[in-house]
């Protein structure tokens, strides 16, 4: 059995809110408190509102540009943002302090996040390994692309949802590549996913290789919710969206 992580309420119900702020704390930087690392307008600090207990949280700010977001990143921008988070997600995780280190970030309404600026978050966490949590078969399926530095598939064994994609990074291999089929595949999400689509998340393991794995963010199923039971698309569903992704506007030629 998973064992649950407290969430202080007190504290949760103080965050601010994109729906209902007046003014974006990211929007201003001279304003952000607890800094721990710059790169250009990328900015690295403590979360201000620690809502997990046990854990050492941490915010990226992804960019200056408060209506910018991953999928429409240059690559330029993209290469940079995935890189300054990776290696601050593994600084976190030579840490003795944490037993294990998330990364991920959140897009669109229904993605749980409550900051439309684009931004990313590391929590280390002290006494938690997530990874007691995954399994390798939740990163296996259909393979969509696959190139030197790494390979996309759709997950046959999915850890809550329908349609989640996985990008696994090879041994030594560049991130730049891994970043541009994480951006690809979110972009995806959000225009042609056969369920309409306005959110979703990126989530980053450490699990023998880095591997990332975009959830599109739907209402839940009550199988899942209810029961813990996941569910895959039919087969004929699946293969018209591996015949999409292929296509020249996602991994084609």
């Amino acid at each position: 059995m998973n064992t649950p992580i407290i969430f202080n309420l007190s504290i949760g119900g103080k965050k601010p809110h994109s729906s209902t702020q007046k003014i974006c704390p990211f929007c201003h930087p001279e304003t952000l408190t607890n800094i721990l690392d710059k790169k250009d307008d990328i900015i690295w600090l403590m979360n201000k509102f620690p809502v997990f207990e046990g854990t050492y949280p941490t915010v990226i700010v992804e960019t200056s540009d408060h209506n910018a977001e991953l999928t429409t990143y240059s690559k330029e921008k993209l290469h940079e943002v995935i890189s300054f988070g990776l290696e601050r997600w593994e600084k976190m995780e030579r840490d003795k302090r944490f037993k294990s280190v998330l990364y991920f970030r959140n897009y669109g309404p229904g993605s749980g996040g409550s900051q439309r600026h684009p931004h990313s978050q590391i929590i280390g966490l002290d006494t938690y390994d997530y990874k007691d949590n995954i399994d390798r078969e939740n990163f296996l399926g259909p393979i969509v692309h696959e190139d030197q530095d790494c390979y996309a598939t759709v997950s046959d064994y999915p850890i809550s949802g329908m349609g989640e994609m996985n990008v696994t990074l090879k041994k030594d291999a560049s991130p730049e590549k891994f970043a541009d089929t994480i951006q690809t595949l979110a972009r995806y999400v959000l225009n042609d996913f056969p369920l309409p689509c306005t959110s979703y998340n990126i989530f980053f393991y450490h699990f023998k290789h880095i591997r990332a794995k975009i959830f599109p963010r739907y209402t839940a199923s009550p199988l899942y919710m209810g029961y813990h039971i996941t569910h895959v698309m039919d087969h004929e569903s699946q293969k018209r969206m591996l015949e999409k992704l292929h296509t020249g506007t996602y991994f084609g030629e």
